[in-house]
């Protein structure tokens, strides 16, 4: 974890070196709270901060911010330290998949716990804006014009790409040969008969890992011909998991030879010592995950400040020391990763697939017949 260390060290003199050089504060979060939270900055509108210089409003300095997302609690830690150099507030992460923070946030609703929905997927943000009531609030970060024009999403009003992992099989080499199993190089090669058993993944219903692979397959396949692909598939898997890392985890120990799931994930644990070998598919799923702002946060305003953190160039340089792809052209992949530039990305339809969401969950079980795992 050096590496980790020295970096985080560097970004945090890179942002104390701008907070010192800026002349004035940018304007703060809207003044009112859209959502009932707290109140944001006052009603007179501060000079705004030059370009590329991110400031924190004095009156929102301090306090805390309640995360939910599947990040492990050690980059989420790396992540926010910069931010908590300069804020003086706290973010605590709350480690959850995306089908459980859904299911939370709607059972929250009337009294909602967290501030902030981080590492979620753009179908997934706009069923909880779609609920009745909405979970999340129309916010666009004050960032959003520094990152790469084809995350910025122009037609919506209340998210942006955050950052990027590619959807990938990986394997463990060591139990794939103690099998006497051949390497799957495509979609196609996952549906062999060699692999019956061998294959862990997560489930829709509970992960928007799997609800991205499984709906990736549909439109790649064309629908009718996708669920005979994924009844295939799921003769193959021999667990579903509840939660989207799960199956790295398993697959690195040796429990399964082959596993589904994103490319962070695979990064993390071989930064630890495993010895996870990723497969990218033609096409593949290479959708940004999103980010939003919590319907009725107890704390708004700050929480609106962290999202416009994240776009800047020390939170994405933290980002690609886990895993992530950067959403800004200015902030390099990470070390040994697969240049996006030669990936074959699929032109994922989130907007149909968040749509259909319900629809596409209520098929999978009934073509499947695998209810989701029980929590335990």
């Amino acid at each position: 974890m050096k590496k980790r260390t020295v970096w985080l060290a560097l970004i945090v003199l890179a942002i104390a070196a701008l907070a010192v050089g800026c002349a004035a504060p940018a304007a703060a979060p809207a003044a009112e709270s859209s959502s009932g939270g707290e109140a944001a900055a006052p009603a007179e509108e501060a000079a705004p901060a030059a370009e590329g210089e991110f400031m924190v409003p004095e009156d929102l300095k301090g306090g805390e911010i309640i995360v939910y997302s599947p990040f492990p609690d050690e980059e989420i830690q790396a992540l926010a330290e910069p931010f908590t150099e300069m804020s003086d507030i706290k973010v605590s992460n709350i480690v959850i998949s995306t089908g459980e923070s859904l299911s939370r946030l709607k059972a929250e609703a009337a009294n909602p716990q967290a501030d902030f929905w981080l590492s979620v997927r753009a179908a997934v943000v706009q069923d909880a804006l779609n609920n009745d009531p909405p979970l999340v609030i129309e916010y666009k970060p004050s960032t959003v014009d520094e990152i790469s024009p084809s995350y910025q999403y122009p037609d919506s009003t209340f998210f942006t790409g955050v950052g990027m992992y590619p959807l990938v099989f990986f394997y463990n080499q060591n139990v794939l040969e103690e099998d006497g199993l051949d390497v799957p190089e495509t979609y196609d090669d996952l549906l062999d008969p060699q692999y019956e058993g061998k294959i862990v993944m997560p489930h829709p219903a509970t992960s928007g890992t799997a609800y991205s692979a499984i709906t990736s397959i549909l439109q790649m396949y064309g629908e009718e011909e996708g669920w005979k692909y994924i009844e295939e598939l799921a003769k193959n898997v021999d667990q579903f998991t509840r939660s989207g890392r799960a199956p790295h985890r398993l697959v690195a120990q040796g429990e399964y030879p082959i596993g589904i799931g994103f490319y962070d994930a695979v990064y993390n644990l071989n930064q630890e010592g495993f010895e996870l070998i990723p497969i990218f598919p033609s096409p593949i799923f290479a959708d940004p995950y999103t980010a939003a702002v919590v319907a009725g946060a107890p704390n708004e305003a700050k929480a609106k400040l962290f999202y416009d953190y994240l776009l800047t160039p020390p939170a994405q340089a933290v980002l690609t020391e886990y895993g992530n792809y950067s959403v800004r052209e200015d902030v390099d992949p990470p070390a040994d990763a697969v240049p996006l530039s030669e990936l074959d990305v699929l032109d994922y339809d989130w907007a149909k697939w968040g749509d259909e969401k319900a629809a596409v969950l209520d098929k999978f079980i009934e073509v499947t017949q695998i209810q989701p795992p029980e929590k335990k």
